[in-house]
């Protein structure tokens, strides 16, 4: 436990109170969290503007290029959470200053087995923004907490909170701390710099099958690029492998990741988008790699420079649709292949590394006319053994959760969402089906992305589903009031049911929550 409260978090904790948050600065981001966007999601000026909303999180200049999201936040504001800002630091004037506290207090209970559990949490969020183009950022929080069965046996399996770091056993259930924070740059409208820790996200879905933030917080730099109908943007990181690190960072194996995206508006109601990414370890043969300069080339696409050095890394491409229709529907798809033979195919025999995946979604805004209602319907469908790679440590993967969909590879899923939202109020319904298939005692069907891929169970007929059929559902309903929509603040009641039934056995829960939070980023139970 002593490394949960090592010097760096310490560190973070002064640096926040240091600095300070506000929400008008050219290179601020705006949180990468659902119930945040669907403030201004719904907007027909956003929807039909030609934004680059594959590209997330967001740039708060650039959705202000379209929308006001100024007014929408004051006006969705209570007289009572309006206060002055900070003073600016001397000599600074033109920025900002301020700074608020995060943090979490709840009740779930398992009405199937009787279990209950509380969650509690304390941190700092904070901001400084000089002369609107420059902005440091940064949230610490702290948690202690229980969860769900499935959830809880997934933490003890991977050593993680799902993309929330490091779990530490405790008598609640477990402990674990988050940091996210960024350095941003913008000189002009057409580039902004980052420098930070924390997510992204490429697409228009619920799910992403190129980037998701699935995963816990990383360290990264990101240039955008903006230019015509163009965002471009090059996202180099650092990730790390956890697995039986005992959370002694000294422990954790080192890799490193690349991704370029290329966004195109082609026209008012048409979005095309390019993806490719390099995965690759911090250690070869010689030793220690570190970052490979190859892949700081800014140029898709990165295949010919890994061939170039006869490298064994792994890499991934993938391509990103969206087309509107009308002012109230979008339809949205994304392709990701991982290795493919054409020949194979063609011939349609399953070979074991045709490895590759589509979505397929549906938006709906103002649903059947009702302001404020939406509707999204979305289907993945990914191939066994898609994602891994011949040793653990390359794998599609970081902070032992996969980079892109929960539940990694050989599966396919239908998920829905309708929700209804009116001024502070949220009410929202929603729906999975999965069907996965799953390996039993040492058997590699190519669902789990961490296994090598070259103890695959044969080479022809692979089909999705194959090993161990197992059928996920899970649905719920829940209802929340942002008490404060510029810090997130939350009143949340909803409850879940799950089923998850196979040949040798059947789980189920029906989950009832309840709490106030700061809604620090998306969490994603429904796997």
């Amino acid at each position: 436990m002593a490394s949960f409260y090592r010097w760096e978090q310490i560190a973070s904790i002064l640096l926040l109170i240091a600095i300070s948050h506000c929400c008008r600065a050219q290179s601020v981001f705006l949180p990468l969290n659902r119930d945040y966007t669907a403030l201004f999601a719904m907007n027909p000026d956003l929807v039909v503007s030609g934004f680059h909303s594959s590209i997330q999180p967001y740039l708060k200049s650039e959705v202000n290029a379209h929308v006001d999201l100024d007014s929408i936040l004051l006006a969705s504001t209570p007289d009572y959470m309006k206060f002055s800002k900070g003073e600016p630091p001397h000599g600074a004037e033109g920025s900002s200053w301020d700074f608020y506290p995060v943090f979490q207090v709840g009740y779930g209970h398992d009405m199937v087995s009787g279990n209950g559990y509380s969650m509690t949490g304390l941190g700092l969020s904070s901001t400084l923004k000089i002369k609107k183009k420059f902005a440091l950022v940064g949230t610490f929080n702290t948690a202690n907490r229980g969860f769900v069965n499935y959830v809880d046996s997934f933490i003890q399996g991977n050593e993680v909170v799902p993309g929330f770091g490091y779990a530490h056993p405790t008598k609640e259930g477990f402990a674990y701390s988050t940091f996210e924070g960024y350095m941003s740059y913008s000189p002009s409208q057409y580039f902004n710099f980052q420098l930070g820790q924390g997510k992204n996200f490429f697409g228009h879905g619920y799910r992403s099958l190129l980037l998701s933030d699935v995963a816990y917080n990383y360290p990264f730099l990101k240039i955008s690029t903006s230019i015509w109908k163009i965002k471009y943007v090059n996202l180099f990181t650092a990730m790390n492998d956890v697995l039986g690190s005992g959370g002694n960072e000294s422990n954790y194996q080192r890799k490193y990741a690349s991704f370029h995206y290329l966004s195109w508006n082609a026209t008012k109601w048409l979005n095309i988008g390019l993806f490719e990414s390099v995965v690759w370890s911090g250690t070869d043969s010689s030793g220690v790699r570190g970052y490979d300069v190859n892949y700081l080339n800014p140029i898709m696409f990165y295949r010919p420079a890994e061939f170039s050095v006869g490298s064994p890394d792994h890499v991934i491409i993938g391509f990103n649709l969206a087309a509107r229709i009308g002012k109230s529907f979008q339809l949205y798809g994304q392709v990701v292949i991982d290795e493919f033979l054409l020949a194979h195919i063609r011939a349609q025999d399953g070979w074991w590394a045709n490895k590759q995946g589509f979505q397929l979604g549906l938006k709906a805004w103002n649903f059947f006319k009702v302001e404020g209602l939406s509707w999204l319907l979305e289907y993945n469908r990914v191939r066994p053994y898609t994602y891994s790679h011949g040793v653990r440590i390359q794998s599609y993967s970081h902070f032992n959760q996969p980079l892109a969909h929960p539940l990694g590879a050989n599966f396919y899923e239908t998920t829905t969402f309708l929700t209804y939202k009116t001024g502070l109020i949220t009410i929202e319904g929603s729906f999975m089906y999965a069907v996965q298939g799953a390996d039993s005692s040492g058997s590699n069907w190519g669902g789990n992305v961490f296994l090598p891929y070259d103890t695959y169970e044969r080479e022809f007929d692979n089909v999705i589903g194959q090993g161990v059929n197992t059928t996920i559902m899970s649905g719920g309903i829940r209802a929340a009031y942002l008490i404060y929509p510029s810090t997130g603040l939350m009143l949340e009641v909803g409850i879940n049911v799950r089923s998850n039934t196979s040949a040798f056995n059947s789980a189920n829960s029906t989950l009832f929550t309840i709490g106030i939070r700061s809604n620090l980023g998306n969490t994603y139970h429904d796997f």
